[in-house]
Order: C-alpha cells, then structure tokens, then sequence
C-alpha cells in the first residue's frame, strides 16, 4: 500500500525492537518526561530480557517494515479482565517515518487480529502530555479513563483510549 510490510516479530527480534525504542523514545520523550523515568522505562521494558519475557507470556509484536528495514513496532495482547478487549502496549514508529501512514497500518494490523479472535474493542494508554494523543483520536480512539500508575518509583499519568472495532 505505502511501501511498508508487516511482520509478526518473533524473541529473535527482540534486539531490533530493543535499538527501535531506544531510537524513538529518546526523541520523543526527551522534553515530556525527566531523563531518569526514560532510562528506567527502557529498562524495564525494552531491555532484551524484558522483551523476551513479554512475548514469552503472550503479547505479541510486530514489525514495521520499509524497503526491509524496520521502521516502527506495536505490542498486543487480550485484556486479561476484559473479555472482547485487545490492548496495545506498546506503539512506536521511527521519528522520520511518522505522518506516513505507518502508525495507522500497526493499528489495522491490531484490530484485525482482534476482530479474527472475535475481540471488539482496541485499548491503549497514552501520556496525558504526549501529542500522540492526537494521532490516536484520528484513529477513532475516545478518552475513557484518566489514571495515575506508580511505575518504579515514578507515576505514569495516562489517559486510557479505546476505539470500538
């Protein structure tokens, strides 16, 4: 469609996904978020080990890729207490490939793997400052809940999107 392919990623991936979030989230969060809650979220959540882990208790990545290259990557998985509700975890596109379409392909990707499961709702947090909430509400995404997660030694404060499928 727009020159990009989307893989399903596997743990051998986890190194590609690991240098993706470190590209992405350096620019994108350096002047929203304290440079300690960036090191420490790309730690906990990015290191290799804990992308590993993740894929090995079920949430699902993919790949974004343009002319073979990975430009981006979206994590899913059901909403254990919500039957029917599939949540992105994590949604990331390269700073220069952002306003191309890529975004909204990842998302596609998500909801049809939703809908096949028989799911028919996508769920995903967002930074109540990050203007990727925008972005999102251009995909059908609402505000249904503001929230305040502790996250090891830091509060996340997020609005949570959902858009019905």
């Amino acid at each position: 469609m727009n020159g990009i392919a989307i893989r399903t990623a596997t743990t051998g991936d986890a190194p590609i996904i690991h240098r993706l979030a470190h590209e992405i989230w350096w620019p994108a969060y350096k002047e929203l978020l304290p440079h300690g809650q960036i090191e420490v979220m790309l730690h906990h959540l990015y290191s290799i080990a804990a992308l590993e882990e993740q894929m090995a208790s079920g949430q699902e990545f993919a790949l974004a890729l343009r002319e073979d290259i990975s430009v981006g990557f979206i994590g899913f998985r059901p909403k254990p207490s919500a039957t029917g509700t599939m949540r992105i975890e994590k949604l990331y596109i390269l700073p220069a490939e952002q306003g191309k379409g890529t975004g909204k392909l990842l998302i596609n990707h998500a909801a049809a793997i939703a809908l096949a499961a028989g799911m028919r709702l996508l769920e995903l947090n967002v930074y109540r400052h990050n203007p990727a909430r925008a972005f999102y509400e251009r995909q059908g995404f609402v505000v249904v809940e503001t929230v305040e997660i502790p996250f090891h030694g830091y509060i996340l404060d997020d609005y949570v999107m959902q858009k019905a499928l």
